[in-house]
Order: C-alpha cells, then sequence, then structure tokens
C-alpha cells in the first residue's frame, strides 16, 4: 500500500532564531531517518531553500529583521521554491496570525513548545501528500505520453501494413534466384518489426525505463506492462 511507503531520508531545513530549537527539531528529525540543514534567520532560509531545494521546510514565525510569513510569501514567489512545503513551529496560534500564515501558503503549523510526537506526525503527513502530488504527476505524465504514443501508431499502422502486404506480393513474383528477393525479404522483416513495436506502444498500461547513452533514459518497451488484447 501506498500509505505504509517509507518516507525517511528526506531533506528537511529548519528556521529558527534560537539555535538551541533548530538543534532539538533537527536531531529529532535526524532519529527518524531524515537529513537536515538549519537556517537562522529568514534571508538564510530562503537562501538555502534555493539552493538546496529541501522536501519540507519548518519555519519560526516570529523572527527579527523577516518573519517567517514574509520568508513563505518570498518562498512561494519563488520559481524553484514555491512548490517546497512549509510547516510554520509558533508560539502565536491566534486566528489572524495562522490565517495570515495559511495565506502565505503554509501548509500545516506545529504550536510551541513543541511536542515531538506531533511534530514527527504533522512532517510525515506533509511528506507523504508530497509524495503523492508527485505520483498524481508521474500517472498525468504517462497518461499524455501513452495518448500521444497511441495516436502516433494508429497512424502509422496502415502505411506499415499496406507496406508488409505489398512486399509480400513482391516476394511472390520473385524467384528466390532474383538479387532483390532477398533485400525485399529484409524490408518486410523490417516493417514487421516496426509493426510489432507500435502494437506493443499501443497496449502499454505502465513503463519501466533503461539507460540510453549520455545518461538519458528511455522506455523498455519489452519490460513495460502491456494490457491483454485480443489478436
Amino acid at each position: 500500500m501506498f500509505e505504509n511507503k517509507d518516507i525517511s531520508g528526506k531533506n528537511i531545513l529548519v528556521t529558527d532564531d534560537e539555535p538551541i530549537n533548530t538543534r532539538i527539531l533537527a536531531k529529532s528529525l535526524e532519529k527518524i531517518g531524515h537529513k537536515t540543514a538549519s537556517a537562522y534567520s529568514g534571508k538564510e532560509c530562503i537562501e538555502k531553500a534555493e539552493r538546496s531545494m529541501p522536501d519540507l521546510i519548518l519555519l519560526d514565525i516570529r523572527m527579527p529583521f523577516m518573519s517567517g510569513i514574509e520568508v513563505c510569501r518570498a518562498l512561494k514567489k519563488g520559481e524553484r521554491t514555491k512548490d517546497i512545503p512549509v510547516i510554520f513551529v509558533t508560539a502565536d496560534t491566534d486566528d489572524s496570525t495562522l490565517k495570515e500564515a495559511f495565506e502565505s501558503g503554509g501548509t500545516d503549523f506545529v504550536c510551541k513548545p513543541v511536542n515531538m510526537i506531533e511534530l514527527l506526525a504533522r512532517v510525515n503527513s506533509v511528506l507523504l501528500q508530497q509524495e503523492l502530488i508527485k505520483k498524481h504527476v508521474e500517472d498525468e505524465k504517462l497518461k499524455g505520453t501513452l495518448e500521444m504514443a497511441g495516436a502516433v501508431c494508429h497512424e502509422l499502422n496502415q502505411p506499415l501494413q499496406y507496406i508488409s502486404g505489398a512486399s509480400q506480393l513482391l516476394l511472390m513474383e520473385l524467384s528466390k534466384d532474383d538479387p532483390r528477393h532477398e533485400k525485399v525479404i529484409r524490408i518486410k522483416q523490417n516493417v514487421d518489426r516496426m509493426g510489432d513495436i507500435t502494437h506493443k506502444l499501443m497496449g502499454i498500461t505502465s513503463f519501466k525505463r533503461r539507460d540510453y547513452v549520455n545518461g538519458t533514459m528511455i522506455f523498455d518497451i519489452d519490460k513495460s506492462s502491456s494490457k491483454k488484447t485480443n489478436q
């Protein structure tokens, strides 16, 4: 089940102007397998987020010079950082502050003094939500790719069938001693192979990738999952 997916090993940026607070939070997160980095001001948080692209940011609201809410607004405006989830860690839980925090783009909040069980539960919940979002995006990309491949294959099938049939007729007219006979056989074999590839592509429901050249990845047609089709 996806709910039981291991989400440890994520990169979490802990931001608080009090170093003791960042250390406590970081150690608790590291104990359950996450990797952490610390920032001690809003400016440092933005700089580190843009540079390292963490999976999650824990962000204190009350900080000098630049509040956590201002930091969150800046992150959400950044092209690189806009999708990083933010959990506010705050002693200010009045309605107006929380309203402003969520309107700035915050995903969740934890009250100070921090209850570690609650914090870790909320962190895991947000990280799992991000994994679900990523999976949905990947599924949508796959759907679009397969639909496009299906349309291309549909357009290719008719000319491929024509070439295969014409090759077969030509073979029937040529004697085996004719030097063109072997060439036509090769043409038909390659056209039929192309037909098999389009048939496989049209049936793919999920895919696996393999290394190609220069670090690029391509579909592994033979190892991808195909739907059952009537022959």
